[in-house]
């Protein structure tokens, strides 16, 4: 990312965290191979036994807020609430308000019978003025992890710090619906508001779209 309490609304806080990851697992219809389908539970109690199904369609084109203005390869989306913008690869394609995230970014299908696209979404979350500190943000939203995914497993974690940000990192993995999934996940705390960004893929497709997702995190300006 690029820089231009109370108890009961930390758990509110985590609540929102913890939906932009049901917002992550996204599936697609393999009947319709030129649209990205995230699908996402409205409601923070999301269960680990929701199965990512193939709702909402996102154009491959740029809607009215996106540019074409970016470098060879990429578009540019800027988002129409708080005016932050992204670059992503051409043949990704994007959701916009699902589930209070600003985007969801989806990468193409790997073929006719992939039935699940690898995806990064971004949530800025408001804290209401509650000093929340990070590191309570994120143990708070590990303690509730296993609620969400079925055989949770925290692979790794650490702390980053980049222009004066810290951030915190989680990497881990398990279950939703029939996929097995892994999951890196990024935290910040900004002048009260939490910057939450999550990429998901199916476990043996994680590598090959992580550098893409990356280089869309790294393009977020905000």
């Amino acid at each position: 990312m690029k820089r231009n309490s109370s108890r009961k609304a930390l758990k509110m806080s985590v609540a929102l965290g913890l939906l932009a990851l049901a917002l992550s697992a996204c599936g697609g219809s393999k009947d319709d191979k030129n649209n990205a389908s995230p699908s996402a539970s409205v409601s923070p109690s999301a269960s680990a036994s929701e199965t990512p199904s193939a709702s909402p369609s996102a154009s491959a084109e740029a809607s009215p807020s996106a540019s074409t203005e970016a470098a060879a390869g990429f578009k540019t989306f800027k988002d129409g609430t708080y005016g932050t913008t992204f670059q992503y690869p051409e043949d990704w394609t994007y959701q916009e308000n699902i589930g209070g995230a600003i985007v969801a970014f989806l990468s193409p299908r790997e073929n006719d019978s992939d039935m699940f696209q690898e995806n990064i979404n971004f949530l800025i979350q408001d804290l209401g003025g509650q000093k929340v500190k990070l590191a309570d943000y994120v143990d708070a939203t590990k303690q509730q992890l296993g609620a969400l995914i079925t055989g949770f497993k925290l692979e790794d974690e650490g702390a980053s710090s980049e222009d004066g940000v810290e951030a915190y990192n989680l990497l881990y993995s398990g279950k939703q619906g029939e996929y097995n999934l892994k999951w890196q996940q990024s935290f910040a705390i900004i002048e009260g508001k939490a910057y939450v960004i999550t990429y998901t893929a199916e476990e043996g497709s994680f590598d090959k779209f992580v550098d893409q997702a990356g280089s869309i995190a790294e393009s977020w300006d905000y």
